[in-house]
């Protein structure tokens, strides 16, 4: 590693902010790059960190997770320009300058632990605020000014989560958001399973390494799951303010599965229960 480059000591869940940041900086730098992220070049750059050595060959899917999220929210700020977005778990996510249109507000939540990394290489500006703080702890709702209208982004997140606090999370935002939008992704709970040992997920991270061993990188438990099906009846009995949940498929991406599989089949049963999801929620706005 070069000398120039700064250490970045995280463990546990924290460290996997690394994991998304090296897939989005490795698909940038293809010349058939289907994002362009150029922040995430220049962070992966400037860190001292084992990132092919850890996480193996960088994976296409979370790229294209990362787009999934970035249409939405450009979506959401074609309706509502002077909106406000706030970002849980948000880590080294270079989103807002993806999808900035120059109106936007932004704020930027996770631990302070992962914070004190962010504001080194994502620090504030004018429209984008970067706070302390836990995705349980109502304290950041308390920061948020809903009235030009509001996008809340769960990327990563939810899934190691216990499962009674990710239903909570999205119970409390029904409750004090009206008329938000509101995304996150999810595994499906087979899969979750799998990370009691020898994680599937850890499979797909590692693949095209030569070796295997036990001081290798592995995630950490994911703890929530639910399948498509299973998520949409759960949130509308949720709370009232659901009106609307949407399976959000990932654009067509490279290879069999990306370009092919996942584009034209990813919503016909079984498969949409079997493999992960995003899903965008909308709740109801109050009368007046």
């Amino acid at each position: 590693m070069s000398e120039s480059r700064t250490r970045v000591d995280l463990a546990g869940v924290p460290e996997t902010l690394l994991w998304p940041l090296y897939c989005r900086a490795a698909e940038s730098r293809r010349p058939d790059a289907l994002i362009s992220d150029p922040k995430s070049v220049a962070i992966a750059d400037s860190i001292d960190y084992p990132f092919e050595e850890h996480f193996g060959r960088p994976h296409i899917a979370l790229a294209l997770r990362a787009m999934c999220f970035d249409d939405q929210i450009r979506k959401f700020l074609a309706t509502h320009p002077d909106g406000t977005v706030v970002a849980l778990g948000d880590g080294l996510e270079t989103q807002f300058w993806r999808v900035d249109n120059g109106r936007v507000r932004w704020l930027s939540v996770d631990l302070e632990e992962t914070m004190q990394v962010r504001r080194k290489y994502l620090p504030d500006t004018d429209r984008l605020r970067n706070l302390s703080c836990s995705a349980l702890d109502e304290a950041w709702m308390d920061e948020v000014d809903p009235a030009a209208g509001l996008f809340i982004s769960v990327q990563g997140l939810l899934m190691y989560l216990e499962e009674a606090e990710a239903w909570g999370l999205i119970r409390k935002c029904a409750e004090r958001f009206p008329g938000a939008w509101l995304m996150f992704d999810a595994m499906p709970a087979w899969l979750t399973r799998q990370t009691s040992g020898g994680s599937w997920l850890d499979v797909l991270m590692m693949r095209g390494r030569k070796e295997r061993t036990e001081d290798k990188y592995k995630l950490p438990p994911l703890r929530w799951g639910e399948s498509v099906d299973r998520l949409r009846k759960r949130l509308f009995a949720l709370h009232p303010a659901v009106a609307e949940v949407q399976d959000v498929g990932y654009p067509p991406g490279r290879g069999l599965t990306f370009r092919f599989l996942n584009p034209y089949m990813g919503s016909a049963l079984p498969i949409r229960n079997l493999r992960p999801n995003n899903t965008l929620v909308r709740f109801a706005a109050t009368d007046g």
